[in-house]
């Protein structure tokens, strides 16, 4: 039979081993569920193209919220009182609040990331200004990027961790020349739930909206 200090180590040891079993779960409920040195797991969107807005939603569903939306919206009223060839168009990102129902509830944007500019062709041709006025988010980065022989604005909100929805009223100046008939649009979101059965996912998708039907290009 143990002696009274072997039961005394043993029942030490016990403690001790839970002490560090609680210290870990801590740890992975901190890192929003993830295991360290593991990415964020990918997501699809469902594209939607209305007049004048190009929206994706992810991830896909039927009739319910998921985990958010983002959307660039051609805002007619601001463009029509604009200088002609100036176009004025709202991103969107939404994570979480009331854009998200069971089972998405919860999520919390990371970071999220636009990228939006006219056709190759088009720029070719024209000289192309872009900008975000004012930039309404701390931390907001700006920069070109040439992709595809195009010169897209990149706005990136790099440090959100928060829900709820964020704008950003978008310029593109064609310098008093008509305007183009769409620009390519793409968006990377990254949105976290925190928690020890939390979990991140990243989603990314791209598209056209179609300018056509909505802006005067009489100019």
């Amino acid at each position: 039979m143990p002696s009274g200090p072997d039961s005394t180590d043993g029942t030490t040891r016990r403690r001790l081993l839970a002490g560090l079993g609680a210290g870990v779960a801590a740890t992975i409920g901190g890192c929003s569920g993830r295991i360290p040195g593991t990415g964020p797991a990918h997501i699809e969107a469902e594209t939607f193209a209305e007049s004048g807005e190009l929206r994706w939603e992810y991830p896909p569903r039927d009739d319910a919220d998921g985990i958010g939306y983002a959307a660039v919206e051609f805002d007619r009223v601001l463009s029509e009182s604009a200088e002609p060839g100036s176009l004025r168009f709202t991103l969107n990102s939404t994570v979480g609040g009331l854009a998200a129902s069971e089972p998405y509830r919860g999520y919390e944007a990371d970071w999220f990331r636009f990228r939006v500019g006219p056709p190759a062709e088009y720029a070719t041709r024209h000289t192309v200004r872009m900008w975000v006025r004012p930039p309404t988010w701390p931390g907001v980065r700006l920069r070109y990027d040439r992709r595809g022989g195009r010169s897209d604005l990149v706005v990136t909100a790099p440090d959100v961790h928060t829900d709820g929805t964020i704008t950003f009223p978008l310029v593109l100046d064609s310098g008093g020349e008509t305007p183009p008939d769409r620009v390519h649009c793409a968006f990377t979101v990254q949105a976290s739930r925190p928690g020890a059965l939390g979990k991140t996912v990243r989603v990314s998708d791209s598209g056209t909206l179609d300018l056509g039907s909505v802006v005067d290009r009489s100019t």
